[in-house]
């Protein structure tokens, strides 16, 4: 990263980032991003009285920037001589080439106003729309962390804290996907898409990006897009699966193929992959429910930086105190011959794959944030 003085630039190059702060007072404020021409970028300057104001150059493109306060914001505590927590959010904006006012509160920078050009007053907009769900969900996991770690009271238990944040985030993923449907032409909307994989079926997602106009799709940004877009393209609905042979863990030779006539799951997952093994209770009630239909399970197991009886012992392990009770294979006894985690392109994890009778896909998502596979396979089953 570069530290430049904001007075490095001509009034004609440049625009000013500036606003207020509810509790600022004479402390720093820090933008940083990646501009135009892919070179990092730092800027930093002090307030006063709550007042800043940072002067950064214009860029030929709209950037993604990062603007924070040198305030203590973070979340920290420390458990058995060694530190936890997590730092709080920066306040997103676009850098392009038109002045910025921002207000809000320091401490809660994160949910600034922010306006200017177009694409900051759109995003203000979405930003608007999902405020209250956003700040209510931080200040939930704010108070989860302060009662875990430091001994504070909470306003409730703290099952029903989860659930609230829970519905929550559930608001602000469809708020976003229609934000992104309404405003194709958006920066903001490219933006959103760049986080938003593991809430959309590798299907919506591919849908979700080809609806953008072409305007932004050249961006830095999008690349990644595009990159993702390619590893899932051969996991679209009505691909071929592809077929593999494991031992499961009884030693039964296990064959995709022999699957043909029902609907699998593949479980891509890891004893060590906390969002994984969050999702088995899920799966465990969906297994229950269908398997007498014939639905089955194959969870395919990516165990990292073990040997093989390390990974055995792991993932074993895993399995029984989950009570995971579906078909498992461990990806790396026969890795030499065939890695199925490559094959299928999986990036992250849990990756779920929906596959139908007839041995193609149905769908394909990343994480557990929807219920796409719950309402697939009930209109499979009719129940």
């Amino acid at each position: 990263m570069f530290l430049i003085s904001p007075t490095l630039y001509a009034q004609q190059d440049s625009i000013r980032i500036s606003g207020n702060l509810k509790d600022l007072k004479e402390n720093s404020i820090r933008v940083s991003f990646k501009d135009d021409a892919g070179q990092n970028k730092y800027f930093k300057a002090m307030a006063a009285n709550d007042i800043f104001t940072i002067t950064v150059p214009k860029q030929k493109v709209p950037v993604v920037a990062r603007l924070d306060v040198g305030i203590k914001r973070d979340l920290s505590a420390n458990v058995d001589g060694k530190s936890v927590g997590n730092p709080a959010p920066p306040l997103d904006l676009f850098v392009f080439n038109q002045d910025i006012k921002i207000n809000g509160d320091a401490l809660l920078v994160q949910f600034a106003d922010v306006n200017g050009d177009e694409e900051n007053n759109t995003f203000n907009s979405y930003k608007q729309s999902v405020r209250t769900q956003e700040s209510r969900t931080y200040l939930i996991y704010k108070s989860l962390f302060n009662a875990q770690y430091h001994g504070e009271k909470l306003e409730t238990t703290s099952e029903k804290l989860q659930q609230e944040a829970d519905v929550n985030f559930k608001k602000i993923m469809q708020k976003q996907k229609e934000f992104v449907a309404q405003h194709p032409k958006a920066f903001a909307s490219l933006f959103l898409l760049s986080r938003m994989q593991n809430i959309y079926t590798a299907d919506g997602y591919t849908q979700a990006f080809n609806g953008l106009d072409p305007k932004y799709k050249d961006n830095t940004i999008a690349s990644g897009i595009k990159s993702y877009l390619a590893k899932v393209s051969s996991s679209l609905t009505g691909s071929p699966t592809i077929n593999f042979e494991r031992k499961d863990k009884d030693g039964k030779l296990i064959r995709l193929a022999d699957y043909k006539g029902k609907t699998v799951l593949l479980d891509f997952w890891g004893s060590w992959c906390g969002p994984c093994r969050a999702s088995h209770p899920h799966l465990k009630s969906l297994y229950q429910k269908y398997k007498k239909d014939g639905f089955e399970i194959i969870g395919i197991a990516h165990e990292r930086g073990k040997n093989i009886t390390e990974a055995q012992t792991a993932w074993m392990k895993a399995i029984a105190e989950d009570e995971i009770n579906w078909v498992h294979i461990l990806n790396m006894d026969g890795i030499e011959k065939q890695n199925i985690v490559k094959d299928y392109n999986v990036m992250a994890f849990p990756t779920k794959i929906l596959v139908d009778k007839n041995g193609k896909v149905l769908l394909r998502i990343t994480a557990s944030a929807t219920d796409d596979i719950d309402r697939a396979l009930a209109k499979i089953y009719g129940h």
